[in-house]
Order: C-alpha cells, then sequence, then structure tokens
C-alpha cells in the first residue's frame, strides 16, 4: 500500500479512507479481537529523521514547549 501511495498513513483521514477499508489489510485487522483498539502511534514506529522530515510540511510541526509534533 505504501509503494502505492506513500502518504496513506500521514494523508487527511477521510482522503484515504475508503482505500484503507477495502484494503487486505483492514480485512486481516477486523479478524482480530478488538480491532478497534489496535493502533500505533506514529512517534513510536518510524525513525526520528523522517518525523523530523515531516516538520517541513505546513501541516506538520513539533513543539518544543510540549515535546510533542502536531498535525493539522
Amino acid at each position: 500500500m505504501l509503494e502505492e501511495d506513500p502518504v496513506i498513513v500521514t494523508a487527511p483521514h477521510y482522503d484515504k479512507l475508503k482505500k484503507l477499508l477495502d484494503s487486505d489489510l483492514h480485512e486481516a485487522l477486523k479478524l482480530m479481537p478488538k480491532p478497534a483498539v489496535h493502533h500505533a502511534h506514529i512517534s513510536g514506529c518510524v525513525d526520528i529523521e523522517l518525523l523530523i522530515k515531516f516538520t517541513y510540511y505546513n501541516y506538520v510541526y513539533y513543539s518544543a514547549k510540549e515535546n510533542k509534533f502536531h498535525v493539522n
């Protein structure tokens, strides 16, 4: 999915929702216990260098005061 659409996990949710819901990945997740609860925070799943690259986009910024990344 990422090769086909590199921003599928970072784009606005509703822009990619249909594609995600129609995917084999979603079908696999539905078979798991508590499918709605399974999620991962991007800050715990990617390298810090990638998070820093995200800050170059207008809709992502880092708050030093809160020590958090924010997406607008």
